[in-house]
Order: structure tokens, then sequence, then C-alpha cells
């Protein structure tokens, strides 16, 4: 009896410690690395630290422990540190914040483009469609309007895009490590000279009978709903300002 009491408590011993282990595979605990070896707990714990001074968001900051952590117990298994796995614990923070960071600006200046290429487009409809509408009471004629409706929305679509590229092409953060300030500002105005050229080409073969030319009153409330429109939108988006907020934002 005494033999089986023994028996059934290292049994449950060992179960316990199985789900114990089991457990230290997929949390981290209290701050505490279970598992690891005395080398690779003391780069866990100055990671964790160094996360903290840099601020580095807490639930994010949890999975990259739990992931790092993860890793380490399995690889050490063949011997392989931190150290050979990650480098020093000041480059993998390093890396870790870099990669958050290049994230947040890749977003930011993607932002910034789209928001650019809206305005600009908006700006570029308003002017067209006031131009056309002047054009068209001054001049009866079905061919004084160069386009149509067609011609309109590519010009206004071309010209946002095209104009959102030079601003991001063009911030001063880019521009300031280069030494070739002059030749880079000619190189990006030449392609979208080739772009828009390319485009007007591409929208002169569309048949006139679907690129009709609209009455100067409807060009005069398509511009005024541009304008509503575009203003309403910067209220709610805050539009960046060419060539100040570009490399702001």
């Amino acid at each position: 009896m005494k033999e089986e009491t023994v028996r059934e408590k290292n049994e449950k011993a060992a179960q316990r410690q199985e789900k114990h282990q089991e457990h230290a595979e997929v949390t981290v605990r209290d701050g505490e690395f279970a598992g690891l070896t005395k080398r690779n707990e003391d780069f866990m714990f100055h990671l964790n630290k160094n996360l903290d001074d840099y601020n580095y968001d807490l639930e994010k900051k949890e999975v990259v422990l739990n992931e790092t952590y993860r890793e380490l117990l399995n690889k050490q298994k063949s011997g392989v540190t931190a150290n050979k796995l990650y480098g020093t614990v000041t480059e993998y923070t390093e890396k870790i914040i870099q990669g958050q960071t290049q994230k947040k600006e890749e977003r930011s200046t993607s932002k910034t483009f789209w928001l650019m290429a809206l305005d600009n487009g908006l700006i570029m409809f308003i002017m067209f469609c006031v131009m056309y509408a002047l054009v068209g009471f001054f001049d009866k004629s079905k061919n004084a309007v160069n386009g149509g409706w067609v011609t309109l929305l590519g010009t206004s679509v071309i010209a946002g895009v095209g104009l959102a590229f030079f601003y991001v092409m063009m911030d001063p953060n880019k521009t300031k490590q280069s030494n070739h300030k002059v030749i880079r500002g000619i190189v990006v105005t030449l392609e979208l000279i080739a772009i828009w050229m390319v485009a007007f080409g591409l929208i002169a073969l569309i048949p006139l009978k679907y690129n009709q030319t609209l009455n100067p009153i409807v060009y005069i409330i398509l511009g005024v709903i541009a304008f509503g429109a575009r203003y309403f939108l910067n209220q709610t988006l805050h539009f960046p300002k060419m060539g100040r907020d570009v490399g702001r934002r």
C-alpha cells in the first residue's frame, strides 16, 4: 500500500510538473522566464527593461516577449544562446523599435499621399469645371471645350495623383539627404509630364459619344458640389498643406 501511495504521489507530481512546463512555454508569468538558462533569462530580463524604457506598447511588448521566450526555450535545447540568435539585447531592442517606427512611417506616408491626391484632385476638378463653364458660355461651339466629362475626370485624377507624387518625392526629409536636389526635381517633373501626355493620348482615343461636352450650367453645378465636398472632407480628414506638412505627418 505504501509503495502504491508513493507511486501515486510521484505520478501526480510528474503531472503537475508537466502542466507547469506547458504553461511556462506559452506564458511569461510575473516577469519570470521559467525554463531558460541563466544567460537567456538575463537576456529576457534586460529586453523587458529596455522595452519599458522606450515606453513600448504593453500589449505588443507581451507578444514580443512571449514569442522570444518560446523561441529561446526551444532553441536552447540545441545549445543556442540569445546573443547568437538575436545579437546583443540593445541591438535586438532597437530592431524591434525601428520595425515599429518604420511601419508607422510607411502608413503615415501612404495616408499623406492619398490625402494629398484627393485634395489636389478636387482642386483641379473645380478649376477645370470653372474653365469649361466659361469657355462654354463664351463659345457655343461643341468643340470649344477640349474634351468632355471623361476628360474632366481623367485630368483631375491624374493631376491629383501626380501632384501628390511630386510633393512626396520632393519631401525635404528625403531631398536633404540627396546631393542632386535639382536633378531629382527635374527627373520627377519630366516623369509627371510624360505620364500626363500618355494619359491624354489615351483619353483622346475615347469616342466623342462616350466623352460628350456638358452644358456650362452642369459644369458650374459640379464645381459647386466639388467645392462643398472638399470643404467637408478637409474639416474631417484635415488635408496636409503641400510642401509644409508632408515631412511632418
